[in-house]
């Protein structure tokens, strides 16, 4: 079939700068396409005549080499007449039954059938149709028509206008900010969705049958053989929500006239799902513990209803698992046999059972398999199996039968289910947490409440821009303890128990630590529930027998004093009042300095320990500490051991003279001393009356004399 061409392409075919006249193409058809009527060639025959010369050409350059040129020449002379056509060229006539190649295609010897055939069947050029009718369009007017379509090009140029917006402010990977997930939200303007109770077992049958039914009414498959859109937008169910299926339209009745002659649906039920609600149901609760070869699980079956389970292997292309269970059979002495009662559970012994085959490495006694040690092998659905914090906490009984009785393994396994169980009771309120999975994942908060009946947790984030912060409520078992590269973390529990060090990474639930210690060379992974936030800086931990943090000791080699900034776990790190950071053993400590001392600042303001203090200009003051606050921790003789904020080594501990503080809010650290004025000279009879000045710590009184 031709193709059609629109204005823009026939003006740059025929290289004009003018667009042509679509009504003068209309009215008569181009020249090109007369010729191509007239003369009966299409361009397949074109084709076909072309390949042909081309061939007798190669088969004369083989066969007679000195008539190459010649052949050539006539091959070009013959290509001149058919040359190869433009595909914007309109073929008016198509002949593809006809096998000659140079025969006028003739319509008929009668002039008046020709005329009739140039009047009637002659190929008018019409420009190309760039819309698509749409439902309801086929009976529109032209002017109702473009009114539509200049409408909706309006809301798509705006749609796209408001993406691109979206899409200019975020870098690239971050479309999933939560900016432009706001965006994304349902509208009141949206189509609703209407939630319908149905029958056990059957949301996915019934969410077919609705499919099909919306595509029989608009194909016109019906009773009354007319199209009909019943106004059903999307029809969907969850795996998480049983007996519901949800269809999405813009009215109620739209749903109603739709579950018209379907069974299986309670058409009386039907409620409207709030869009926060809608958000929440729709949102990805995947297991935080995810099914692996050994978990223990329950089952969901009527005879092993809540039986403890051990999963034995994993089929992740049909989604099913292989758990062996306590068999609950009535095998002693018969065949196999369907039981209707729930029995007790007791292993399988192949010699009681009769008929038991022997395959192996297994028994297969009628449909059922059992294993060497008498526990049954069921291949079911991984959502027929009960895992996860959901799963009630396995009995020590329970978990014998699996463990052969032996009790440290039976020991280990209980406290893996208890510390699993816990694994959120360690957050407190005014904790900083992370969203770990789900749809607001990597979303970082503090917890404002918990509410332990449905295991949920308030938190309070901070949005750039907005002063005021944004209330969400996620699951406590998404969350995990959040710290910020730089945070100097204490490890509580676990395999590190007792480290210290600086976060340079955290991932999921792991934060990567880079140790106090100095013999540390590289970062420790360790789990976030397992630390806490220290107050200190760059210490390692606060007590290490009778030495604590701060302490004033006295050195055993030398007659020097020093503070304690860091415990290490075989030393401790002392910074002497030289200034010298030096570790020793604990052997190498002597007792710790307790009695209590005092010194005075220049100012001669009394200086004790706990005392705030500015440091002040001098010699040996280091010029990055002048005009620096800080808290005398310990003192000895006119050494101060103050503790600065701004200093991130050594515990934020430096060692100053005294002389060079002041006492902030001492009793002489704001007085102002004037020096006294001096007196005029005067040279011979002063005419001028003399005053005396008398000097008071305040002010100053003139009195005149004589």
């Amino acid at each position: 079939m031709a193709e059609e061409l629109n204005v823009s392409e026939l003006a740059d075919l025929l290289g004009d700068e003018e667009l042509l006249d679509v009504a003068a193409l209309d009215a008569s058809p181009p020249e090109a396409a007369k010729d191509a009527y007239l003369s009966g060639e299409d361009s397949g025959s074109r084709k076909r005549h072309k390949k042909r010369n081309k061939r007798l050409r190669r088969v004369h350059k083989r066969s007679n080499p000195s008539n190459a040129e010649e052949h050539e020449e006539s091959a070009e002379n013959s290509d001149e007449a058919p040359r190869k056509r433009s595909k914007y060229v309109i073929d008016a006539a198509e002949s593809g039954g006809s096998e000659s190649e140079g025969d006028d295609f003739i319509v008929g010897s009668d002039e008046e059938n020709e005329d009739s055939v140039y009047r009637d069947d002659m190929p008018t050029y019409e420009p190309r149709k760039t819309h698509i009718f749409r439902e309801g369009e086929e009976n529109m007017t032209s002017e109702e028509l473009a009114r539509a379509i200049e409408e909706r090009h309006r809301a798509r140029k705006a749609g796209g206008q408001a993406e691109a917006f979206l899409s200019a402010g975020l870098g690239k990977g971050n479309m999933s900010s939560l900016r432009y997930a706001s965006h994304l939200l349902p509208r009141d303007t949206d189509p609703r969705v209407f939630a319908v109770k149905c029958r056990p077992r059957m949301a996915r049958l019934l969410v077919a049958r609705i499919v099909n039914k919306c595509y029989a009414y608009r194909i016109g498959r019906n009773y009354e053989k007319r199209k009909v859109d019943l106004g059903i937008i999307s029809v969907f169910c969850l795996d998480h929500v049983r007996e519901y299926i949800y269809i999405e339209a813009h009215r109620k009745v739209f749903v109603e006239n739709t579950l018209n002659g379907l069974d299986g649906l309670f058409r009386y039920n039907i409620t409207l799902v709030n869009p926060s609600e809608l958000m929440q149901m729709m949102e990805q609760r995947p297991s935080p513990e995810k099914l692996r070869v050994g978990s223990f699980v329950r089952l969901r079956q009527r005879q092993y209803r809540l039986d403890l389970a051990q999963v034995v292997e994993m089929h992740p292309g049909n989604n099913q698992v292989t758990v062996k269970v306590v068999p609950r059979e009535d095998f002693i002495g018969k065949s196999f046999n369907k039981v209707e009662t729930r029995l007790p559970p007791r292993f399988f012994v192949p010699t009681l059972a009769a008929y038991v085959q022997d395959r192996g490495n297994f028994y297969r006694w009628g449909d059922l398999t059992f294993d060497k040690e008498g526990y049954l092998l069921k291949t079911i659905s991984a959502r027929m199996v009960i895992s996860g914090p959901q799963m009630e906490k396995p009995t020590v009984e329970e978990l014998a039968l699996f463990l052969n009785n032996d009790r440290e393994r039976v020991r280990e396994a209980v406290a893996q289910f208890v510390s699993d169980v816990h694994q959120g009771a360690g957050l407190r309120i005014g904790d900083t947490v992370r969203v770990a999975s789900g749809q607001l994942r990597e979303t970082v908060g503090t917890i404002e409440n918990i509410f332990l009946d449905t295991n949920t947790v308030s938190l309070a984030c901070h949005v750039t821009g907005r002063k005021e912060t944004i209330k969400v409520r996620v699951e406590l078992a998404t969350c995990v303890k959040h710290f910020a590269v730089g945070t100097h973390v204490i490890v509580n529990s676990g395999e590190r128990a007792g480290e210290s060090g600086t976060v340079v990474k955290a991932s999921g639930d792991v934060v990567y630590i880079f140790s106090d210690r100095a013999t540390a060379s590289r970062e420790l992974a360790v789990r976030a529930s397992d630390c806490h936030q220290s107050n200190l800086i760059g210490s390692f931990g606060h007590t290490s027998g009778s030495w604590r943090l701060f302490d004033l000791v006295m050195l055993a080699d030398t007659s020097s004093v020093g503070c304690i900034v860091r415990i290490n776990r075989n030393d401790i790190c002392v910074l002497t009042d030289r200034s010298e950071t030096r570790y020793l053993s604990p052997v190498q400590i002597k007792a710790a300095v307790t009695s209590s001392r005092q010194t005075t600042d220049r100012l001669n303001n009394v200086i004790t320990r706990g005392s705030e203090v500015n440091i002040q200009t001098s010699p040996n003051t280091p010029y990055h500490l002048i005009g620096q606050t800080g808290r005398v921790e310990q003192l000895f003789g006119s050494a101060l051991f103050v503790r600065v904020r701004t200093v991130k080594e050594n515990g934020g501990l430096v060692v100053l003279d005294a002389k060079s503080v002041l006492l902030i809010g001492g009793h002489t650290t704001t007085k102002q001393i004037q020096q006294s004025k001096q007196l005029p000279v005067c040279s011979g009879t002063c005419t001028a009356p003399r005053k005396a000045i008398f000097l008071f710590p305040t002010r100053v009184w003139p009195l005149r004399i004589g």
